[in-house]
């Protein structure tokens, strides 16, 4: 994927008959998943429209072109993404979007490389960060908090991870 893109969600399952779907969205408010315009699903522009909100990461909505249970059915977890030029611009260096995150290096405080963060998940008690640490060659989770991710530098592609009592 291009790194031009934003990962901003994913169609869950097909809800209902006529071709509405369920998404859930990475944005910080799930409606703002609709405020882009057109969102990229593999190679295709689609018009998505919201029908209603579910949870604080779950919506239905409907999709352009999108009419039938088995047309619906045919996107299940197809990913949603936008360009990154149609997102608001950051204005500090801090921040970033958590798509940024993905495919970081994770490097201790001593700038040893650790892992690489695979995915970002939110379960309701925060974000975790899937990390693929490259010793062991496991995956593991953490809390993705200022303690235990104490800088994070956009532009050198590396987080910092502090939790001693954590690593080999």
């Amino acid at each position: 994927m291009s790194d031009n893109l934003v990962y901003l969600g994913i169609i869950t399952s097909p809800h209902g008959i006529k071709g509405a779907v369920k998404i859930k969205t990475f944005t910080e408010k799930p409606e703002n998943i609709f405020l882009y315009g057109e969102l990229i699903i593999g190679s295709e522009n689609y018009k998505i429209s919201l029908v209603s909100v579910v949870s604080n990461n779950l919506v239905i909505a409907t999709i352009s072109g999108v009419n039938s249970r088995n047309e619906a059915e045919l996107l299940r977890n197809k990913k949603l993404y936008i360009e990154r030029d149609k997102l608001p611009q950051l204005n500090d260096e801090d921040e970033f979007y958590q798509d940024d995150l993905v495919n970081m290096e994770v490097r201790l405080e001593s700038n040893e490389l650790y892992g690489y963060v695979k995915s970002i998940y939110n379960f309701g008690s925060g974000d975790i960060l899937e990390i693929l640490v490259i010793s062991t060659k496991k995956h593991i989770m953490l809390s993705f908090t200022k303690e235990i991710f104490p800088h994070i530098n956009i532009k050198g592609r590396h987080i910092v991870l502090n939790m001693p009592e954590f690593i080999d």
